[in-house]
């Protein structure tokens, strides 16, 4: 099969070896899924020379293009749709998104103003498949005798604003990311597993999704309470963030390397628990309802135990049990009400929660 590069040069796009030189290191990102059924959202279309090197090297894709010259309807056909509309306008560019996304690979080569950019960027990124890949092309127009030409009405170019992204991601917990002004940043500031620099483009790569993770009975506690009734556990791990785990078990992620267990929040379809969660220096929180958060967010400030109870009203009716995991692996169970903490000052790494019915009494 021919290399992405050779079908660039085949069609004549700016992309290949002949100017660019994108291909030589967007192959490595594409090879692997180069047969999958994907969907490519391409911005700025030119000529059309790179619609249809794309078609040719992804024979499962679909791709959209998008110009706001009304002439690149002409490029329209096959597996290839084309949409007029300018990428400085947010509801134009959403109402795409939402007819043919979400999108495995984004390529943004559009006009190349700075504001531009990042307005594509934050409009269009939420729209990428996890594991999917942004490409923001062009951007030695953000330096030297380009700025006159693109710098426009933005008052900071997309490179400032990739850096800033950039540091969120490489601080990751030490930076307290509630208080980044940014929406956007706030969002996906630790959402990427990569941002990767190369000349004249940069390539992210969306995080994988904070899968819903399915409960094994045995993992932590065995055996098991009978009649398990459905908990749900938020849990903000380090390195990884927010994650919500569902049938009372939150644990690590994607991974067998374990995580602190930085705050949580539960709940349940009754509404019954009650919650307080430890500190390291033994701390403990006040006594809270299902749905409030306890513990922290990127602070690197882990909790060191919990405690959950079945309301007053509900005691008769159903009991609760929970099991922690500490660092080093030490366990430990405790029941309705009563903390469990390691004792020694061990990071909370994982939890499990059982709630159960109690066995109706026994007519005389």
């Amino acid at each position: 099969m021919a290399s992405l590069n050779e079908v660039g040069l085949k069609y004549g796009t700016d992309k290949s070896s002949r100017f660019h030189d994108y291909l030589s290191f967007y192959e490595a990102y594409f090879q692997p899924v180069r047969e999958t059924a994907l969907k490519i959202l391409e911005i700025g279309v030119f000529n059309g020379q790179s619609l249809k090197t794309w078609e040719e090297y992804f024979p499962n894709a679909t791709i959209v293009g998008v110009d706001i010259v009304q002439g690149a309807k002409r490029f329209a056909g096959g597996r290839i749709a084309i949409e007029i509309a300018d990428q400085s306008n947010v509801q134009e560019l959403t109402e795409i998104a939402l007819t043919h996304g979400p999108f495995d690979i984004v390529i943004e080569d559009g006009s190349h103003f700075w504001e531009h950019q990042i307005t594509t960027l934050k409009t269009i990124f939420p729209f990428v498949e996890y594991d999917g890949l942004y490409i923001v092309e062009d951007l030695q127009t953000n330096y030297g005798s380009y700025i006159p030409a693109y710098k426009g009405i933005a008052s900071a170019s997309c490179m400032d604003f990739l850096k800033q992204w950039l540091d969120l991601r490489v601080a990751d917990d030490a930076v307290d990311i509630a208080k980044i002004e940014d929406p956007f940043l706030r969002t996906y500031g630790r959402s990427v597993q990569s941002i990767s620099f190369y000349r004249r483009a940069c390539v992210i790569r969306k995080d994988y999704a904070r899968a819903t993770v399915s409960y094994d009975w045995t993992r932590l506690s065995d055996p098991p309470l009978a009649d398990p009734q459905n908990v749900r556990i938020l849990a903000h791990l380090s390195y990884v963030g927010d994650v919500q785990f569902v049938n009372g078990r939150a644990d690590e992620v994607r991974s067998n390397e374990a995580k602190e267990i930085q705050g949580l929040s539960i709940d349940t379809d009754l509404g019954i628990l009650q919650y307080k969660v430890l500190g390291l220096d033994g701390r403990s929180s006040p006594w809270v309802d299902e749905g409030t958060f306890l513990g922290s967010r990127g602070k690197s400030q882990f909790l060191g135990g919990l405690a959950v109870r079945v309301r007053s009203d509900s005691e008769q009716a159903y009991a609760v049990r929970i099991t922690c995991r500490f660092s080093d692996g030490v366990v430990r169970t405790a029941t309705d009400g009563e903390d469990c903490a390691s004792g020694d000052g061990r990071a909370l790494f994982a939890v499990q929660i059982e709630l159960t019915s109690r066995p109706a009494p026994v007519a005389d």
